[in-house]
């Protein structure tokens, strides 16, 4: 019976041992067809790679010399004009030199220099060539007139009794629609078409 028994003990280990390799041996050949075909399509992969890359370079079309540009216009002072080459050597049309102008646009009339209109706003309104109440008298001004503010004041301001009222103002240079350049008491201009009040008439 001892006997029989490692016999049988025998065949069993022998069979598990059999059972055993034929495992190992499936998963083997399972692994190497595994990588095989890994390795066939990675290869695949790389000639279609190849392929794509040989029709690309060979689809482009081959890239146009490009004509030497013809030497630009050297620079030069302004005002002269420098000939591009294989160019007839003529000046162009039009000058650099800017237009000089006109006689007739040097002297511009006082509503075309930008200047600021005033009105009179006291009839006889006295136009000095000095500021005060001394300067030499150059006119008058009637009431209305359409004066040009030639952008300076005295620093100092006058007392003038005005009649029914005392008025403190600097003298203020203008310019008479005549072309007559002079001061006159700032009460006696505005900017508005208006009458003074307070006059004495």
């Amino acid at each position: 019976m001892k006997g029989l028994l490692s016999k049988v003990e025998y065949i069993v280990i022998g069979l598990l041992a059999i059972i055993f390799l034929m495992w190992t041996a499936s998963k083997c050949n399972a692994h190497k067809a595994e990588a095989q075909s890994a390795e066939a399509i990675e290869s695949r992969q790389d000639s279609l790679a190849k392929v794509t890359n040989q029709k690309a370079t060979t689809a482009l079309p081959p890239i146009p010399e490009q004509p030497t540009a013809q030497p630009a216009a050297t620079k030069s002072s302004p005002g002269t004009y420098q000939p591009i080459a294989g160019e007839p050597a003529t000046a162009p049309a039009a000058s650099a030199q800017p237009a000089q102008p006109k006689a007739s646009e040097t002297t511009a009339s006082p509503t075309e220099s930008g200047l600021s209109k005033l009105y009179v706003t006291i009839d006889k309104l006295k136009v000095r060539k000095t500021p005060g109440l001394k300067g030499e008298l150059l006119g008058e001004l009637k009431l209305f007139d359409e004066v040009f503010y030639m952008n300076e004041v005295t620093d100092s301001t006058f007392v003038v009794n005005l009649g029914r009222e005392k008025a403190n103002e600097p003298y203020v240079k203008i310019k008479t629609k005549r072309g007559t350049v002079g001061w006159v008491y700032g009460a006696g201009v505005h900017y508005a078409k208006k009458k003074r009040t307070g006059v004495l008439e």
